[in-house]
């Protein structure tokens, strides 16, 4: 452990100031996103939607960040990073504090989706701003910090979140449920507003000046491993859909836990995936990076299981968080993986790409595990969600095998040789 550390410490001393503002504001934002998305399904609830109705308004997140994908990689190579990040997050917060002011369904759906399209101007900045701004040797390790602080940031979003309508219950204790969710939201909201603050203290860098147009470029894309790259990541999409947005819904109606104790559980979750991220560069040194990926996907099949077998709410949490855990160790080495097959004058539109078919199918899976859940209840979509993580991890040793025999075969020489 005292050797991770001072790893991370001697290689974030490495970082420019830029990227430790951006490690910061991003973390920051991220407490705000985190009670933002703990609570916001509940109000849903207390406003008397059902799941189905519930998943639909919550897929428009993806739906929203799918849509602007593409065209945000286009805005990234002509303009400042800095400047896309700050009119994001200034009018997401906007609308996602304006969805507090409105009830009915088509509002609801038309300020989500406003509110995730500019949050996309965001989420695509963050990789192709590290690329730009740090050099090779810290990248691995500069992706975990990133990962994990977003961890960190959701452990204290979530803590907050559950507490949060309590606190504000004790200043006001004529205030309906209702009441204290929507002013709870309205608080996460403004902690999204106010790290822009932070994002204005980054001084601008190079941007790369493109001579072609985005619609020639498509032309010289790598679509083949583009494609092997995309479909497993749509099945892990696609599995997770089903399952993950309802969770919370699931400890409140099935084991009937207070907001409270979700919020516990769900910050509980970030320290769990906190640790594994913070343990993801020294495991991967020992194995591959496809090898890593598919270990730590299978391990997570037997919890996603559990949870939809058992009955018993210890298991269901326990199971939660370390399948929470197993899943999100991979995230910064799949990132990586999928920047390693491409060429380097691409990794903005691959990003890009991967994002909009990702977030595509994590809108329509979300949206199908709503109508299962308040059809069947939670346990189909658990089995389904295992089904397609399954089929993930076939496919991805499918299409990488041979390549990763090679990578063995020639660092078991280099090691022989030494």
């Amino acid at each position: 452990m005292d050797f991770m550390v001072r790893a991370y410490r001697t290689h974030f001393r490495k970082l420019s100031p830029n990227v430790k503002l951006f490690l910061i504001g991003n973390a920051f934002q991220g407490v705000g996103l985190s009670i933002y998305g703990l609570l916001f399904n509940l109000y849903l609830k207390e406003l008397g939607f059902g799941e189905s109705t519930i998943g639909g308004l919550i897929s428009t997140t993806s739906l929203g960040i799918s849509l602007m994908a593409l065209p945000a990689a286009f805005f990234i190579d002509k303009f400042f990073v800095k400047h896309l990040v700050v009119v994001g997050l200034f009018f997401s917060s906007i609308l996602y504090g304006s969805q507090m002011l409105v009830t009915g369904e088509s509002s609801l759906y038309a300020l989500g989706l406003g509110a995730s399209m500019f949050q996309a101007l965001f989420n695509i900045s963050v990789s192709p701003f590290y690329l730009r701004n740090s050099s090779p040797d810290v990248r691995v390790y500069l992706f975990s910090l990133n990962s994990a602080l977003n961890m960190a940031a959701h452990l204290v979003g979530y803590l907050l979140g559950g507490y949060l309508p309590e606190i504000i219950r004790s200043f006001y204790p004529d205030w309906d449920a209702l009441v204290l969710y929507r002013s709870s939201i309205f608080v996460a909201v403004s902690i999204i507003f106010c790290s822009n603050l932070i994002f204005l203290r980054i001084k601008k860098v190079s941007r790369p000046h493109l001579k072609r147009s985005f619609l020639q470029n498509l032309k010289e894309k790598d679509w083949g491993i583009l494609g092997k790259l995309i479909i497993p990541k749509l099945c892990f999409a696609f599995g997770g859909g089903l399952v993950v947005p309802f969770m919370n819904i699931y400890l409140k109606d099935k084991f009937d836990l207070s907001t409270k104790m979700i919020g516990i559980s769900y910050a509980l979750l970030q320290f769990f995936i906190f640790m594994g991220l913070f343990m993801t560069p020294v495991l991967v040194k020992k194995t591959t990076h496809l090898r890593f990926i598919l270990l730590t996907a299978t391990l997570s099949i037997p919890f996603m299981l559990t949870m939809g077998l058992t009955g018993n709410v210890i298991l269901v949490v326990s199971s939660f968080f370390l399948r929470g855990m197993l899943m999100n160790m991979s995230g910064p080495i799949t990132s990586m993986f999928e920047m390693e097959h491409v060429r380097e004058q691409e990794c903005v539109f691959a990003s890009a790409t991967i994002l909009f078919f990702y977030h595509m199918v994590y809108t329509s899976s979300t949206r199908l595990g709503g109508i299962l859940i308040e059809k069947y209840s939670f346990g189909p979509t658990f089995f389904m969600a295992a089904f397609f993580y399954a089929l993930a991890i076939f496919l991805y040793y499918h299409f990488f095998k041979k390549e990763d025999s090679v990578i063995m075969r020639n660092e078991e020489t280099f090691i022989e040789a030494a």
